[in-house]
């Protein structure tokens, strides 16, 4: 439907910008979809990150484990180095003494190549690392001093006092000073365990904050821009309620596809109205009193035919031709007592405005002429592609234009067919006329108001 396209265009164009859009008015809004995308970017690149940082986290603290346990199991290997040498002093089984010579020994490159890891495990900690550095060399040079002694005394080159002379209070100094080392290691990695926990935790909660207040701004964009575009639909509404039937625009803001209202056969029934005498009158009085009274006329009539749902299809000066069932799908009977009691309330309204009319303007008393007939007819979109009409066609129609004409003054007349749908309906008496172009003759009703 290009005329109704274009009529769309038109209103929600800019002075400035003739041809840009304000907001996309179908489909979901661009700027939505682009804060989704952003919000999903966001909320997965919060998640990769907290993921490498707790991956890091976890591999930082496997590291200060290490160190620990190897500083634990070094300190409980050189305890077991200077306990073998004590055994070794007081030995003298000579086999005895060989086996806990080459222990003492082999002890003593696993301490040596314990602090050595130990050390480069704690590149990170120069000053604890300078300490591992120097207790490892005291470890060599007093090692290999005892063992320089003791093969001595072996060979009774010494005495047994003076290699207790040499080992004493070296043995613990070393001992302690190590035990020192291993505490300060376990204070700093608690410490350095609690610092990476809390880093980890701030970061997460500062991400997760970040990210959950962008995240509410732009929500918060997407509510104003959504609440905006509904807005300007509602403002394109009542502007296109002015050119088009009620029912319609609903349809069009509603409808996503081309074709809206594709030409089809449909049950409706048709409802013509008109004033009689109306163009007499506008030869007696002025133009704005004209204007103003067929105003008020066709304001009124239309919202009552919209309060029961009737799709006003057409202006015709003085006359209104009003359908229902379409475009709005409505029961055969529903549409028969909607059009009914619509009909009897335009009666009864155009009774006070012509009272009014009559009082302000002195005019003559003017008539209203209704008729009501229903069955199938043509309807949909009729016309060019550049300009589109809903419309129906056919014999109900034509029926229903008819009757209004030859309708009484102020009254309704009504089709059997409309009879037959409305039992209960009082009418007055029965007429059969003749239509041209019909070929039975038709049972009409009136139905005085």
């Amino acid at each position: 439907m290009s005329s109704i396209k274009q009529l769309f265009q038109k209103i929600i164009r800019t002075d400035t910008e003739p041809t840009k859009l304000l907001i996309p008015i179908t489909g979901f809004p661009v700027w939505s979809i682009i804060i989704g995308i952003v919000i999903v970017v966001l909320v997965t690149a919060s998640g990769f990150i907290n993921v490498y940082y707790l991956n890091s986290s976890h591999k930082e603290v496997e590291t200060i484990h290490e160190i620990t346990s190897l500083a634990q199991i070094t300190q409980i290997e050189f305890e077991k180095q200077f306990t073998l040498l004590h055994y070794m002093i007081l030995e003298s089984n000579p086999e005895e003494y060989r086996k806990y010579f080459h222990k003492f020994s082999y002890q003593y490159t696993i301490v040596q190549n314990q602090l050595f890891n130990l050390k480069l495990l704690l590149n990170d900690y120069p000053a604890i690392k300078q300490r591992i550095e120097e207790i490892r060399a005291y470890h060599k040079e007093f090692s290999e001093i005892l063992i320089e002694e003791i093969t001595q005394y072996k060979e009774n080159s010494i005495s047994e006092y003076e290699v207790y002379k040499t080992i004493k209070g070296k043995d613990q100094f070393a001992i302690e000073a190590l035990t020192q080392i291993v505490s300060d290691i376990n204070s700093n990695n608690f410490q350095i365990i609690n610092n990476t926990k809390n880093r980890f935790y701030i970061f997460s909660i500062t991400s997760i904050g970040i990210i959950s207040i962008i995240a509410f701004i732009l929500l918060t964009i997407i509510f104003l821009v959504i609440r905006k575009e509904k807005q300007l639909l509602f403002s394109i509404g009542r502007q296109l309620s002015s050119f088009l039937p009620v029912q319609l625009v609903q349809l069009i803001l509603k409808q996503e596809k081309q074709e809206i209202l594709p030409i089809q056969k449909k049950f409706i029934t048709v409802c013509f109205l008109d004033i009689q005498g109306f163009t007499k009158l506008t030869d007696s009085i002025d133009a704005d009193a004209v204007a103003t009274i067929l105003n008020q006329y066709l304001t009124e009539m239309t919202a009552i035919a919209n309060k029961f749902n009737g799709t006003v299809d057409k202006f015709i000066g003085d006359g209104i031709m009003i359908i229902f069932g379409a475009p709005l799908n409505i029961t055969p009977v529903i549409q028969v007592d909607s059009a009914i009691s619509m009909a009897q309330e335009m009666q009864s309204t155009f009774q006070k405005l012509n009272y009014q009319w009559q009082s302000t303007y002195n005019i003559d008393q003017l008539y209203l002429r209704i008729g009501i007939h229903c069955g199938i007819a043509t309807v949909g979109s009729f016309g060019t592609h550049d300009r589109l009409t809903f419309t129906a066609i056919g014999k109900t129609v034509n029926i229903a234009s008819r009757l209004e004409k030859l309708c009484p003054e102020n009254s309704i007349l009504i089709s059997s067919d409309i009879k037959q749908l409305s039992p209960q309906l009082k009418t007055d008496n029965v007429t059969t006329i003749t239509i041209r172009g019909i070929e039975k003759p038709l049972e009409v009703y009136t139905i005085e108001c």
